[in-house]
């Protein structure tokens, strides 16, 4: 087939949450792989857990591709190209920790996707039995960009609706477009939102209110190893860092640990984070971060993040590990006799131990108060 011009200015026009609602086809290829995701923290006593939920849609370019070894077809790169209304496979997905255990799969439905300029992405397949299982995200369309969620399936479901606080960056969506040649990455980043709903797991029904990020991220080249961390302190302030990383964790497809020694070798091509204090207003971007994972100091890994950067500031966090959900994301290639393997590991953390300096004063740590989150940890490669 003939290889369509890419022109994407349509694009710019487009404020980031409208943008939330585009696919952008013309740079998809062989790679591709889309994402529409939520990680929700609930509002606690002591901050922002333990509990914890996760919802998405996985969308993977190719014949054949697989969520938790549920095989289905791929995103067919050749189909029309549409800026209005586009359809896809997808896989909803979704898991629901209430503080105690963790309960995944709450969703997981290979289905068609309707992605709507206008406002909307619906996936919806009935069963047998006459239920809908899938999701559905959709705007309505006010200054507080206020977006209804929907996600239901065998073992429970998720109805909440998110919306922006203020007009702070940070409780607004943001937008960072990263090319290359052959590739590339499209990121609508939302990363602080309030969300309030209702969430249902076998353990039980909870009415749920809390902090939240969304992202909707149009990868264009082979997903690899990373780090990703997303904290939330008791005041509302925020931490995040990211981190991909390469070493021997490529090659390894199930969910076991290198010895302590081996599992932090690795080298780091580039890193970022940064602390936004919800009380000042102020962000601190930190150019120099290292993510290490620590095993042995329980059933899940141990993570400790530096960061710092040429002004002097800096933090060191060390956060335990309390839960674990898991994504597989397998691919066959080349008529089906090989399969790529991509290990997505959500880890539930808490901050255990942490010191900083910002702008030559001690971080406020008594304001801040308990700091949970979540640490992506991810390996394998998936071609």
């Amino acid at each position: 087939m003939k290889k369509v011009p890419v022109d994407t200015r349509y694009i710019n026009k487009l404020t980031p949450y409208e943008q939330i609602w585009q696919h952008i086809q013309e740079l998809q290829n062989w790679s591709s792989s889309s994402w529409w995701f939520f990680v929700l923290l609930p509002k606690r006593e002591n901050g922002y857990g333990p509990g914890q939920m996760m919802f998405t849609f996985a969308s993977r370019a190719g014949e054949l591709y697989a969520v938790n070894r549920v095989w289905q077809k791929g995103m067919d790169v050749h189909r029309p190209i549409s800026h209005e209304v586009d359809r896809f496979m997808t896989t909803a997905v979704g898991w629901i920790n209430h503080g105690n255990e963790v309960h995944e799969e709450i969703v997981l439905q290979p289905v068609e996707a309707i992605l709507d300029a206008s406002g909307s992405i619906r996936a919806w397949a009935e069963q047998e039995n006459g239920e809908m299982y899938g999701g559905e995200i959709i705007s309505r369309g006010d200054d507080n960009l206020t977006t209804d969620v929907f996600f239901n399936g065998k073992r429970g479901h998720a109805k909440f609706t998110a919306w922006s606080e203020s007009d702070w960056e940070y409780d607004q969506p943001s937008i960072s477009d990263v090319r290359w040649k052959k590739g590339g990455v499209h990121l609508v980043a939302w990363r602080k939102l309030r969300f309030k709903g209702e969430f249902k797991s076998p353990e039980k029904t909870e009415e749920i209110e809390g902090i939240g990020y969304f992202q909707r991220v149009c990868m264009n080249v082979p997903m690899f190893p990373w780090f990703w961390n997303y904290t939330i302190f008791e005041d509302g302030s925020l931490f995040s860092a990211f981190q991909p990383y390469v070493g021997p964790h490529v090659f390894r497809k199930g969910t076991w640990f290198f010895p302590n020694k081996m599992e932090r070798a690795f080298l780091i091509p580039m890193s970022s984070s940064y602390f936004a204090d919800h009380e000042s207003k102020e962000t601190i971007v930190f150019e120099k971060t290292v993510i290490k994972p620590i095993i042995g100091r329980g059933e899940y890994p141990w993570f400790e993040i530096k960061s710092e950067n040429p002004d002097g500031d800096y933090i060191r966090i060390l956060f335990s590990g309390y839960g674990h959900a898991q994504f597989l994301l397998d691919r066959r290639m080349i008529y089906s006799l090989f399969e790529s393997r991509f290990n997505y590991n959500e880890y539930m953390i808490k901050i255990e131990k942490i010191e900083g300096r910002i702008k030559g004063k001690p971080l406020p740590l008594a304001r801040l108060g308990q700091g949970w989150g979540n640490m992506e940890y991810t390996w394998g490669i998936s071609l």
